[in-house]
């Protein structure tokens, strides 16, 4: 339970272990297997890794496990794009957190228990441009801890842990030359590599190129020294002109005396921090808005905190990559993402980075940045389903689908939520994807609705529907669930109870199971597994808001629910043992039930409504549009069904009736699979455009449609 507004992402360690990553004001909690992660552990696939010797411990009443984290909820929030500030990426077990307000985090999985927030160390760079002005930057000394000094206000009390690189300024050095003499303690230049002569001698034929210790040329030994340019670390402000540092990389002699030559790093306390990352390429990117505009820094290839752009002096295929995201207009990152090449939103359009060419490996000479569109980005992480990457627009009312047109050989942000507009309204906040088992897009919106879109690119589907629950949904993730063969959508919900807000932490059931159990499959007669099926869907498939289940155990003489505090005061459907037992109200958290129920599930109702579109049907006097027509009866393909009521409009529904005549009695009806003929009264009239049907269903028992055939006449 939670009282503050809360960020949930997933957290995948492996195929069988996901988890739900809350993000609150200053801290973390994890969920995962249906509960909370607390200080005993969580009973992941059948033990509990932090008990030894099959030692039994109610977890449940340990301490939860909190992680402390700089973000406070001001960091979560932005109120005025109306979105999450924080992005995640995941690589193995390390949770990369990215927020402009903070440097970026690692959230690291060690075991179940001990998890541990760690801010990311760049080793190297990256760098801003080299310094244009007649600024000079003078070290105390080459190595360890060093004071530095410059004759112009440049440094700031935000400088405290930035890079600065600093540049060999000598217009004496001396070059190697072969067959030359040299003496001991002369400094060359060779391969854009500087040597120490250790000997006095005529050099040899073997020009130097080493980046690490002592080599010979053939006459003179060579020690290698550095590649003319020194790396520090700021670890105190002192003043405009004074600082004190840390040598990370050897500084050259020369700098001593100063130099004009040097870069200060990209990243310090000065401006905003990382707004998104992505790996791409075996390199880890980050895009970062910086006064000049939004770059997309590539870190080294293979060396994730590695963002140094000459590798002894020079650019390499392997050296880090920094792209500018220029463009016509304002421009502020949004995210970046990638799939086959790295897509970059922005405020006010898209782009992709790729190569330039696919006969070289992506280096700084071979690495374009191409536009796509003009649309604009909302800063929410897209998703990918598929070959497709779906992204929010600038305004957060409609879902755009980035994929590579083969016509046009270029990307087309394509509007999919063209008929779905309306649902839109209060704009979109959040977007997950749900692969298993029925591939939807779930969108969060602005008034604390739900909007799924089932999405099958195969079967030419793109299919919307709203989903309200009994408070505002905040936030929203999915994680996958081995056990239950299928992925989780899990939800945070902010309720008024008593007049206080209530925040709470809920898996949403999908409902109709995904596979069977042995006790259902197992079975030879192809009736009574039928009746065992749907016997196993009437007790699992059930649809009821905020619930709470209980499963009696042999002895257990239980007579009350308990949990229910985020029910508080609520009228709630109690049902038990595959029938609906009554109507109950939340008093102290808690609802009677009796000894013999077994199994016993409390929840709110949950109204679901379906209007297909008007039914018009042809006939001799035409296609039947501007005709009256009747319906008079209506036939419903229905699986595995226990509820629902039909009728012309909300205020003329009836009751649509399973049990049959010869049923036994005081025994739950059994779901219906098959057809239901039900009368119909539904005509057309001159205000109407066609003839109308609405079907509807507020019981804890499944309606599964397939199909819906009117039968009509013309008035």
């Amino acid at each position: 339970m939670g009282y503050a507004k809360s960020f949930l992402v997933s957290f995948k360690y492996s195929d069988k272990v996901s988890y739900v990553v809350e993000f609150s004001h200053k801290k973390i909690r994890l969920f995962a297997k249906n509960q909370i992660v607390t200080e005993g552990g969580i009973e992941l696939l059948g033990y509990n890794e932090s008990l030894e010797n099959g030692e039994n411990l109610e977890i449940a009443k340990l301490p939860c496990i909190e992680i402390a984290t700089p973000y406070r909820y001001e960091d979560l929030w932005d109120e005025e794009e109306k979105c999450f500030n924080i992005q995640t990426i995941q690589h193995s077990d390390i949770l990369y957190i990215f927020n402009e307000n903070h440097p970026i985090y690692m959230l690291k999985r060690y075991s179940n228990t001990d998890w541990r927030l760690e801010e990311l160390e760049i080793k190297n760079g990256p760098y801003e441009a080299l310094n244009t002005d007649d600024v000079m930057i003078m070290v105390s000394d080459v190595e360890g801890d060093i004071d530095v000094v410059a004759d112009g206000d440049i440094f700031s009390d935000t400088d405290v842990g930035r890079l600065i690189r600093l540049r060999n300024y000598d217009d004496d050095t001396k070059y190697w030359v072969a067959s030359k003499e040299y003496k001991a303690g002369d400094i060359c230049l060779s391969d854009n590599k500087y040597y120490e002569a250790l000997n006095s001698d005529v050099s040899g034929s073997n020009k130097p190129v080493h980046s690490v210790g002592t080599k010979s040329d053939g006459g003179v030994r060579w020690k290698y020294i550095h590649d003319g340019m020194g790396v520090v670390k700021i670890t105190e402000y002192v003043d405009k002109r004074n600082v004190k540092a840390k040598v990370i990389n050897r500084v050259p002699e020369r700098v001593k005396l100063g130099t004009l030559y040097w870069e200060f790093g990209l990243l310090h306390n000065g401006i905003k921090h990382p707004k998104s990352g992505a790996f791409f390429r075996n390199r880890f990117c980050f895009l970062i808005n910086t006064k000049t505009g939004p770059f997309v820094c590539m870190s080294c290839s293979g060396d994730y905190n590695n963002f140094a752009d000459l590798e002894i002096g020079e650019a390499t295929a392997e050296t880090a990559i920094s792209v500018p995201v220029i463009n016509t207009e304002f421009n502020e990152g949004k995210w970046i993402y990638a799939k086959d090449v790295l897509f970059v939103g922005t405020g006010a359009s898209e782009f992709y980075i790729d190569v330039m060419t696919t006969s070289s490996a992506m280096a700084s000479d071979n690495v374009r940045i191409s536009q796509i569109s003009n649309v604009g980005s909302k800063a929410i992480l897209p998703v990918s389903v598929g070959s497709h990457v779906f992204f929010v627009d600038r305004y957060g009312l409609s879902l755009r689908d980035l994929m590579y047109d083969y016509y046009s050989e270029g990307y087309n942000p394509i509007d999919v939520s063209i008929l779905g507009k309306h649902l839109f309204q209060a704009r979109i906040v959040g977007i997950s994807y749900q692969e298993v088992p029925d591939k939807i897009l779930w969108c969060l919106t602005g008034d604390g609705g739900v909007v799924g879109m089932t999405f099958s690119q195969e079967h030419e589907v793109a299919a919307f529907s709203r989903h309200d629950f009994s408070g505002d949904v905040e936030s929203l993730a999915v994680i996958g669930n081995l056990t239950d063969c299928r992925d989780e959508l899990w939800i945070v919900v902010k309720r008024i109870i008593g007049g206080k807000v209530i925040r709470s932490v809920e898996k949403v059931e999908h409902g109709v199971p995904c596979f069977w159990p042995d006790s259902v499959y197992a079975v030879d007669s192809i009736k009574e597994r039928d009746e065992r099926e749907a016997e196993y869907v009437k007790n699992e498939a059930l649809y009821l808001d905020g619930m709470v289940v209980f499963e009696r155990e042999i002895g257990d003489e239980t007579v009350e629910i308990s949990g229910l505090s985020h029910l508080e005061g609520m009228k709630v459907k109690v049902f038990a043992d595959g029938g609906l037992v009554r109507d109950d109200v939340v008093i102290g958290g808690k609802v009677n039930i009796d000894k013999n129920m077994a199994r016993v599930v409390v929840g709110l109702a949950i109204k679901s409504q379906f209007i297909p579109q008007y039914v018009f049907v042809d006939n001799e006097l035409g296609s039947g549009i501007g005709q009256r027509q009747r319906i008079n009866h209506v036939l419903l393909m229905l699986y595995m069904s226990g509820g629902g009521r039909i009728g012309r409009s909300e205020d003329c529904l009836h009751e649509i009736y399973y049990r049959k005549s010869d049923d036994e009695m005081n025994e739950a009806t059994k779901l219906f699979t098959g057809i239901r003929e039900i009368l119909f009264d539904g005509a057309s009239n001159l205000e109407q455009t066609g003839a109308t049907i609405m079907i509807e269903n507020d019981s804890p028992l499944p309606m599964n449609i397939l199909a819906i055939i009117p039968y009509m006449d013309v008035a």
